[in-house]
C-alpha cells in the first residue's frame, strides 16, 4: 500500500513538471525588439533624411528645401526641378533602395496641412505602425515629416 501511495506521487511530480516545462519554459518569447527596431528605424530613416546635402541643389539640405517647398517653390535646382519635386524624387530614390529592399511598407509626408501633404510617398499603413514626426520651423508656421513604418 505504501508503494502504491509513493507512486502516486511520483506520478503526480512528473504531470506538474511536464505542465511546468510545457507552459513556463518552452513558451515563445515576446517580440519586445521588432517594435523597437521599428520605431528606430523610422527615427533615424527620418533624421538622416532631412540632414542629407543635396548635390544637385547647391548643397542645400533637405529640411532647407522642404522650408523653400512649404514656402512658396523659389528654389529650382540643376536638374530643373523646384524643391517640392525634388525631396520628393529624392525620398523615392532613397526609400526605395532602403526600406523598399528591405520588403517594408512605408509612408512619408511632408505637410503643414495633414489634409493636403506637400509630399506624399509610399502607401499608407492599414494596420499597426511605427511613426516618427519631425516638425520643421517655418515663418508663421509649422511643417512637419513624418515617416510611417508599417508592421
Amino acid at each position: 500500500m505504501e508503494i502504491l501511495g509513493l507512486a502516486i506521487v511520483v506520478v503526480l511530480i512528473l504531470v506538474a513538471t511536464i505542465f511546468i516545462v510545457r507552459f513556463l519554459v518552452l513558451k515563445t518569447p515576446i517580440e519586445y525588439r521588432k517594435g523597437f527596431v521599428s520605431s528606430e528605424l523610422a527615427s533615424n530613416m527620418l533624421n538622416t533624411f532631412l540632414k542629407t546635402a543635396a548635390k544637385d541643389c547647391s548643397q542645400l539640405t533637405m529640411t532647407e528645401l522642404l522650408q523653400d517647398c512649404a514656402q512658396g517653390k523659389s528654389i529650382i535646382c540643376s536638374t530643373g526641378e523646384n524643391s517640392c519635386k525634388f525631396v520628393e524624387s529624392t525620398a523615392k530614390e532613397i526609400f526605395e533602395d532602403t526600406i523598399n529592399k528591405w520588403n517594408m511598407n512605408y509612408e512619408f509626408l511632408a505637410y503643414t496641412d495633414s489634409n493636403s501633404p506637400l509630399v506624399k510617398i509610399g502607401n499608407t499603413c492599414k494596420a499597426e505602425k511605427r511613426s516618427k514626426l519631425f516638425p520643421i520651423p517655418i515663418s508663421g508656421a509649422t511643417m512637419y515629416t513624418k515617416l510611417d513604418i508599417c508592421g
